[in-house]
């Protein structure tokens, strides 16, 4: 059961979704169902220019959810 990340385009929230099957995904905000999914940090692959062992690279020092905007 994959965990995703959406953003709502009703109310702008940001939120992590585990999908069991084939549910639609909901907002838990504002129960809309008309989300954009995000690329999770998981999925992202590193290119020729990153070097960090982390999976958050040199700018995402700051926040420890990597929800921040300067981890996107």
């Amino acid at each position: 059961m994959p965990l995703f990340d959406f953003v709502c385009r009703t109310c702008g929230k940001e939120f992590e979704v585990l999908l069991m099957g084939n549910d639609p995904p909901v907002c838990p905000h504002c129960q809309s169902q008309d989300l954009v999914k995000k690329m999770s940090a998981f999925a992202r692959t590193r290119g020729s220019n990153d070097s960090g062992s982390g999976g958050g690279g040199s700018k995402c020092g700051g926040c420890s959810g990597g929800s921040c905007a300067t981890c996107h």
